[in-house]
């Protein structure tokens, strides 16, 4: 018992962090791109929108899991939840933002 205990708040810990980093790394790749202009930048940006969907999805997933299995902590986990689905309307964002300046 005391072990669930731990590993909760580790779960939504992980998916805070999860969620800041992935932005962060996003807003960097934006930002090195209008600072150097290089348009490979593009393409590693769409290649790291995929990755991060990729593992960001794998992990909301186990914290979906984990919210019917640990209902005793389901708001906090379904607040960080939130916290990483606030990644899609920032992604969207900055692909409009590229897609604006590189017409």
């Amino acid at each position: 018992m005391e072990n669930k205990e731990i590993k909760r708040p580790l779960l939504i810990e992980t998916g805070k962090w999860m969620a800041v980093l992935s932005a962060a790394i996003g807003t960097i790749i934006l930002l090195a791109y209008f600072a150097l202009r290089v348009s490979e930048l593009v393409l590693v940006g769409f290649i790291y929108i995929y990755f991060a969907a990729a593992i960001n999805g794998l992990f909301f997933l186990v914290l979906l899991l984990e919210c019917f299995r640990q209902q005793n902590h389901w708001r906090k986990i379904v607040a960080t939840m939130i916290i990483m689905l606030l990644n899609i309307p920032l992604v969207i964002f900055y692909i409009l933002i590229v897609s604006y300046f590189n017409s």
